[in-house]
């Protein structure tokens, strides 16, 4: 991968691409792109490119910039694309395509920055001399649509083997592509939904992840679609069948020392980082849960983390920590993702969290060993277990009292994205999953 603007430029200029699309994801967790021609590529390379501040503003149900905010239709910022993100479409082989950074006119990073507030944090970790390795697990379906009417691509159940066999072709397909573009794939499986399939990547740094997040949402639309089928990421398409989450693993380093565990247990900074995790989980769930349809897939029995709980190798848990057969464990796994997030705010929120569970030295509650959701209410309130958010009012609720994940966004950006989910949340709360999906089957 190119490493600076001169080697993208030197790269488009002797390969075959005519347009690089140099791209951004919004408020509303939507990818959104300019396609620039490849004679431009230099100037914009240097300057950025050119957008209004409304960029930044704008739900995923209109094109109107959401109102009560400083940015808008008036004011100019530009995009800096990112060199070591450049990745080639491998369907549509003459576009490259690129991450970018939001600055302002002097060149300072914009304060409506999601990619700037993930580097934020990034610093902070570093600043205490440590990092982390992220990766996210991607469910999608693929289904057929007929006169406005949704069915199943297959009918197969949970890992079977002729589910792999219906989609293998276009599976394979789909992991070629990301191959190609430099997400590095660990496995495929036939998911426990209908037509429903899950692709998981390589752990990397949280950027590389973020980027890889938008490239992997990107190549299950865009392959399906060359099969005449809708590959969507959507959390709940259809009521009472499985949803599609995005788990996020991540582990935390010391130089090269992974320090999740400690023997059989946690190590003591994962477990601090962990407790902060747990205890900003409600406000975080606004930012890694962002669509009214998220709360849909979150509910108890769904292994959607309903409880604001942690446990190791319990899928019920919203947090869980998956043991390892020889040794201990080596990642911790968020359940509470899907793919409407932006990821590059989830992954901040997480580790700003987690940096104020190391700050406060806080303390783990005792792991959860049973399916919370199998308790007695009375058993629950005695262990003080508690539900996760069940709407995304309640969850934005949450994320406008925590102070500390406030302060992860900074006064502006939060501004900006609490405006614009409130927007979605007055859209969406109350409708029907039907008319949910119609709006937002491929808005992720």
């Amino acid at each position: 991968m190119p490493e600076s603007i001169q080697e993208l430029v030197d790269i488009v200029d002797e390969s075959q691409v005519r347009f690089l699309r140099v791209g951004w994801v919004d408020n509303a967790g939507v990818y959104r792109v300019h396609a620039i021609r490849a004679s431009r590529i230099a100037k914009m390379a240097s300057d950025g490119l050119s957008l209004a501040t409304g960029a930044q503003a704008v739900p995923v149900h209109e094109d109107v910039v959401a109102e009560g905010l400083p940015i808008g239709p008036v004011g100019q910022v530009w995009l800096l694309p990112d060199a070591e993100s450049f990745r080639v479409l491998p369907w549509e082989r003459e576009h490259g395509a690129v991450m970018g950074s939001f600055v302002s006119q002097d060149g300072s990073p914009w304060a409506y920055c999601p990619r700037g507030a993930l580097q934020r944090q990034i610093d902070r970790l570093a600043h205490r001399g440590l990092t982390l390795q992220a990766a996210f697990e991607h469910e999608f379906m693929l289904l057929r649509e007929n006169e406005g009417v949704l069915s199943h691509f297959e009918t197969s159940h949970y890992a079977s083997t002729h589910g792999l066999d219906a989609a293998g072709p276009l599976l394979d397909e789909m992991v070629r592509a990301l191959e190609e573009q430099g997400v590095a794939v660990e496995s495929m499986l036939k998911e426990a939904g209908l037509s429903q399939f899950e692709i998981v990547t390589e752990h990397g740094s949280p950027l590389r992840a973020a980027d890889q997040f938008v490239a992997v949402r990107e190549t299950i639309s865009a392959v399906a679609m060359r099969h005449e089928l809708i590959g969507t990421c959507l959390p709940l398409v259809f009521e009472e069948e499985a949803g599609n989450g995005w788990h996020l693993h991540f582990s935390l380093f010391q130089g090269s020392e992974n320090l999740t565990s400690d023997g059989p247990v946690l190590g003591e900074l994962s477990a601090a980082f962990l407790a902060g995790v747990l205890e900003h989980l409600p406000g975080l769930c606004a930012l890694t849960a962002p669509s009214p349809n998220s709360y849909r897939r979150i509910r108890p029995g769904a292994w959607a983390g309903a409880y604001r709980v942690w446990g190791y190798d319990n899928k019920e848990a919203a947090l869980r920590v998956p043991s390892a057969r020889r040794g201990g464990a080596t990642n911790i796994e968020l359940k509470v993702v899907d793919a409407s997030a932006n990821p590059y705010l989830a992954l901040a929120a997480v580790i700003g969290a987690g940096l104020d569970g190391i700050e406060r030295g806080l303390s783990l509650p005792d792991p959860v060993e049973e399916d919370a959701g199998s308790l007695r209410e009375a058993e629950r309130a005695r262990r003080k277990i508690e539900s996760l958010p069940a709407r995304l009012s309640d969850a934005l609720a949450s994320l406008c009292s925590d102070d500390v994940i406030l302060e992860v966004l900074g006064p502006e950006l939060a501004l900006a994205y609490c405006t614009v989910k409130e927007s979605e949340v007055a859209h969406f709360e109350g409708r029907a999953l039907e008319e949910e999906v119609r709006e937002l089957l491929t808005a992720y």
